[in-house]
């Protein structure tokens, strides 16, 4: 399926908007109520190799994430997979272009690649159209959050419990 994709103008410089993505502790409050038991793939939260996995509320398919790519300030790429089996690949990038005017323009690009059964399944579903209006929600919600200087970052857990040594022998 796609790619579907939404642009977005946000008064703010491409940097901030930059900073703000690469931080995985800020998708719950991006991707809102369509998505549920989220956790962090490592620790840290932040840059290249960090990721988490969900589930699609909707669908009750789970998906998981990671940054495999990044061009400080102007784009951020994510691969990963999902699907009712968990192996559908799929990719979200994020495009950050400076405007003369001072304000950033941002596309949002999401797309699966399918096989199988899950072709007709993800047509049967209406992923096109759900997709889509996700993707408009998360960008309006990162217009928000930039814009009104939004500091706070969710308290999200880490998929595979405590990698913390105790002090235990």
């Amino acid at each position: 399926m796609g790619p579907v994709f939404t642009e977005l103008d946000i008064d703010a410089p491409r940097e901030e908007i930059f900073d703000y993505l690469m931080d995985f502790n800020t998708r719950p409050f991006l991707y809102g109520d369509t998505v549920e038991d989220f956790r962090l793939l490592r620790i840290d939260p932040r840059g290249v190799g960090a990721g988490a996995r969900w589930r699609f509320k909707r669908k009750s398919a789970w998906a998981d994430s990671s940054i495999v790519a990044a061009e400080e300030p102007a784009r951020i790429s994510e691969r990963g997979v999902c699907g009712r089996y968990n192996n559908t690949p799929n990719g979200t990038e994020w495009e950050l272009e400076e405007t003369g005017t001072g304000v950033t323009r941002v596309r949002i690009s999401y797309w699966t690649e399918p096989t199988g059964m899950s072709k007709y399944f993800d047509r049967l579903t209406g992923g096109y159209g759900w997709h889509r209006r996700r993707l408009d929600r998360a960008g309006r919600r990162l217009r928000e959050a930039v814009e009104s200087g939004r500091t706070e970052r969710a308290q999200v857990s880490v998929a595979g419990g405590n990698r913390h040594a105790t002090g235990v022998a």
